[in-house]
């Protein structure tokens, strides 16, 4: 019985120890902005490769140029058509 006690006690003890120590409190926190950074990073990455494919596309595929500078800059062919339609509120 007194066993048990004394090693609620020494747990006890440790965990406020940890708790309440400006090092651990500082590790913690380091290691969640290390985390937060590291999504960042790998979000960076994902889009710097969507770019990179944007690119290649861009400058290998004639059609995908052509239909970024339709959809982007509203362009349209010369024997085109163009139709306007207003929406009334």
């Amino acid at each position: 019985m007194k066993k048990i006690k004394i090693r609620y006690i020494i747990l006890l003890v440790f965990l406020l120890i940890l708790i309440f120590n400006e090092g651990n409190r500082t590790l913690v926190r380091r290691c969640f902005e290390i985390n937060k950074l590291n999504r960042s990073i790998k979000y960076a990455q994902y889009q710097n490769e969507l770019l990179k494919k944007r690119i290649y596309y861009l400058e290998n595929e004639p059609s995908y140029l052509e239909r970024m500078v339709r959809s982007e800059l509203n362009v349209a062919s010369p024997d085109e058509i163009e139709y306007r339609f207003s929406v009334n509120d």
